[in-house]
């Protein structure tokens, strides 16, 4: 099990994303976090920008499918997709996100 963490330009598209993924299967479910404050660098000067974050449960096998999937959605930007094991959760979650996802 992982943690996709997907970082987007505005909650409209966050939404948007999440919503395509939970409509194919592809995660369990999402929290989406908006107006997250970054900084990064960018050569000599830190820049600061405005994102939005979804952090999707799901199943390590699909996360190929779901880096594709936010790159076909997202329409601004680049795509910023990684993802973090889940090494303890409760059976309960375990169990919806086994029910609720593709066979991988």
């Amino acid at each position: 099990m992982i943690l996709a963490y997907i970082i987007s330009n505005s909650a409209e598209e966050a939404e948007n994303i999440a919503t395509e993924l939970i409509e194919k299967k592809l995660v369990f479910s999402v929290n989406i976090i908006p107006d997250i404050k970054s900084m990064r660098r960018d050569g000599d000067k830190i820049v600061k920008l405005k994102r939005t974050i979804v952090l999707a449960k799901t199943k390590s096998l699909l996360y190929k499918e779901i880096e594709a999937e936010v790159k076909r959605v997202q329409t601004t930007g680049t795509a910023i997709v990684f993802s973090m094991p889940l090494t303890q959760l409760s059976q309960d979650l375990f169990d919806s996100i086994q029910l609720n996802t593709l066979k991988a």
